[in-house]
């Protein structure tokens, strides 16, 4: 029986470059994506996005179906991602994924759950030996709240943000922090695929790693 491979997208489907990244990872898998935000009417989604402390609330950048993005704050999208974990687990994936590197807590769930929040920093880790280490967060209002958790992993980061939206954001977030003195830069984003990471790489002349090709591996090697 081929074995299914959950994924969360914290936003709306459809994710076609999710299912490709995990389905490259896991050729022997189906790969089945749920947004955490299907089905929401515009003032429901309006209504999510209102943010009543900014300085508090950790700001996720969500992509919608249509392929706009809106800002979220975690704490209202943790209930909805255990919501859309449970339904795939239900439908018989056998393991899930959450396809955003932010502080998720715990998703409870019958089947072991993935969270790239956890994984990433756990690989940058094995490989700076500084621990002073570039990270690339997906918005700009994320970037207080990418430095503490960073920093609470154990690390002296450099943080900066690109959209996925937007190939010269990436650009600029390489002049960013080519001369920071990291020894390891993150993408810390599972909507940036593998051609950011070759660009940053180049860009920069450091290593780089990528959330999403980074999870999708870890994925594949446990389907």
């Amino acid at each position: 029986m081929t074995p299914i491979l959950g994924v969360v997208s914290i936003g709306q489907t459809p994710r076609p470059d999710l299912a490709d990244a995990f389905g490259a990872a896991a050729p022997h898998a189906a790969i089945r994506v749920a947004g955490a935000l299907d089905g929401m009417s515009s003032d429901d989604l309006a209504a999510l996005q209102v943010l009543g402390r900014p300085d508090l609330e950790y700001p996720l950048l969500v992509r919608l179906a249509g392929g706009t993005h809106i800002e979220v704050p975690l704490a209202r999208l943790a209930p909805k991602v255990v919501a859309a974990a449970r339904r795939l687990a239900a439908d018989g994936a056998a393991l899930v994924v959450v396809a955003c590197a932010g502080a998720f807590p715990d998703v409870p769930c019958p089947v072991p759950v993935l969270l790239p929040g956890r994984i990433v920093p756990a690989v940058a880790g094995a490989i700076s030996r500084t621990r002073r280490v570039g990270i690339v967060t997906p918005n700009r209002a994320q970037v207080p709240f990418a430095d503490r958790k960073w920093r609470d992993d154990g690390f002296s980061p450099v943080v900066t943000w690109a959209s996925p939206s937007r190939d010269d954001e990436m650009a600029r977030a390489a002049d960013e922090l080519r001369d920071t003195g990291t020894d390891l830069i993150v993408i810390d984003c599972m909507g940036h695929a593998a051609d950011a990471r070759r660009a940053m790489a180049k860009w920069t002349a450091r290593p780089v790693i990528a959330a999403q090709s980074v999870v999708a591996q870890v994925a594949g090697a446990l389907i």
